[in-house]
């Protein structure tokens, strides 16, 4: 899925490479960080460090993603062996998001290798009728629904495949506006979706459990999504207008598609390939949605279980026996396979890890007393800015644990209500839409090949600074009439 690109080696990347250097040099010369011990400090480094050259982009994201891995020794922080503080480089590389990439992968190569996505492509922009924007639209729909009621790697994982398909049907490369819009509409759609219920990620499942541990309140799955539905209703339509005015998508010609209609007639009936390909993707979309049914008769399977499971099956399913032909074979899968988003994605969590664990998180977290002198809604405004920002360089789930019990107390300092406070901290712990490494569901679209770093920070900076400006609106004028929690 990834297309190679010939680049320049700019002056942002040169500059990228000695900031980054110079940055971690700083941090570890200064004598002391005040509330950070040395592990904290020397973990702070290496984030600067990645987090310049993953944004600047010197050497290969994959290559600085290794960096934990060639780094961590050296600078004491972690080794072959867990530390005192806690720190494993090694295990986040095959963590289970890794696995279900390998799945989503596999099953989006099968679908080209039988030329099936010519079929789905025709018959999505049959459908859509021939505006770039509304296809992009529908791709954004489908995917934010989906992930109201599943993860949000999953509903990426299930749309992603068939936004490919359709791109390379019509012929669009990673250059196109079109296929950089919709490359992030996709998991864009999936993060603002998954705040629709308390089920929409594992943030939210987590922020649930906090709250009722810190508070004592309860939060029904009714009175969450009070809060959450307006957020997806407003977000989806407008991030999808603002990616399609940032990439021009307006001006964009499908082509010719008047004969959509007779090409596919001209495809004929579907051959034994296809019908295997397609009953074998109705069936994997299938089982990703109801897994949690699929769970009570198989209680160990999880849904990078799932996406393993249907990736090596594909090597199982005959098409012709007797010549040996089967819906997937190795030649492909290693050609269609990209590795170096597993490493990317292995970066990313091990980083959140060292982010948590070297105590980064609760540092930035203990640092908001400035807040008091600031009136209720430019608090929600400021922890809505920090957490989203904070989140593109750890995982959500670690940015609403380590913030959470500090912002229940200044709440309770400050009198007010703390589950205004616990709410904003959680929803806005979404907003990762800048970086391959700010949420799983980015580092799966950034792997397809059709959206560069630029385009992402490009992209997602503007439907951040959306949401955040949109946050203390939906939030006062919308969420809080209709629900009872504040």
């Amino acid at each position: 899925m990834e297309q190679t690109k010939k680049q320049e080696y700019s002056n942002t990347k040169k500059v990228g490479l000695f900031l980054g250097l110079a940055l971690a040099a700083v941090i570890l010369m200064l004598p002391e960080i005040k509330g950070l011990d040395d592990v904290g400090q020397t973990a702070l480094a290496l984030t600067a460090l990645m987090i310049t050259w993953w944004i600047t982009e010197p050497v290969p994201i994959w290559v600085t993603a290794l960096l934990p891995i060639a780094f961590s020794p050296l600078l004491g922080l972690a080794g072959t062996k867990t530390t005192e503080a806690g720190i494993n480089v090694y295990s986040n590389y095959s963590s289970p998001v890794v696995m279900l990439s390998i799945g989503v992968f596999l099953l989006a190569a099968v679908i080209e290798k039988w030329n099936l996505h010519k079929r789905i492509a025709l018959n999505i922009v049959y459908k859509m009728g021939d505006k770039a924007t509304m296809i992009i639209f529908g791709f954004a729909l489908a995917t934010g629904f989906v992930s109201m009621f599943m993860s949000n790697v999953t509903a990426t994982a299930m749309m992603l495949p068939i936004g490919v398909a359709l791109l390379r049907q019509l012929g669009f490369t990673g250059e196109s506006g079109f296929a950089k819009a919709l490359g992030l509409s996709i998991p864009f759609a999936a993060s603002i979706g998954g705040l629709g219920t308390m089920i929409g990620s594992g943030t939210n499942v987590s922020g649930v459990g906090l709250m009722r541990e810190l508070a004592g309140i309860d939060i029904t799955f009714f009175e969450w999504m009070k809060v959450g539905v307006p957020f997806v209703v407003l977000l989806i339509p407008i991030s999808v207008f603002a990616l399609n005015k940032i990439f021009k998508v307006g001006q964009i010609s499908l082509g010719d598609t008047s004969i959509i209609g007779n090409e596919l007639k001209a495809l004929g009936p579907m051959s034994k390939a296809e019908k295997f390909t397609t009953v074998y993707l109705i069936l994997a979309i299938g089982g990703f949605m109801f897994r949690a049914q699929l769970s009570k008769l198989f209680p160990l399977l999880t849904d990078e279980g799932f996406a393993v499971l249907i990736g090596v099956i594909l090597f199982f399913v005959p098409v012709d026996f007797k010549k040996g032909i089967f819906l997937m074979d190795s030649k492909t899968a290693i050609r269609e396979i990209s590795w170096s988003t597993f490493l990317l994605l292995g970066g990313a969590l091990t980083l959140g890890d060292i982010f948590s664990k070297a105590g980064i998180a609760k540092w930035i977290a203990s640092g908001l007393g400035f807040l008091e002198a600031l009136p209720e809604i430019a608090i929600i405004f400021v922890i809505a800015i920090l957490v989203s920002f904070i989140t593109e360089a750890c995982s959500n789930f670690v940015v609403a644990s380590a913030f959470l019990p500090a912002i229940y107390g200044i709440a309770l300092q400050l009198n007010i209500n703390p589950m205004l406070l616990m709410m904003t901290v959680t929803l806005s712990a979404s907003f990762a839409y800048m970086l391959p490494t700010g949420t799983p569901t980015n580092a799966i679209a950034f792997g397809s090949g059709y959206i560069d770093i630029k385009d992402m920070i490009k992209g997602g900076f503007v439907v951040k600074i959306i949401s955040i400006l949109l946050f203390p609106i939906v939030m006062y004028f919308i969420a809080a009439p209709l629900t009872t929690l504040f």
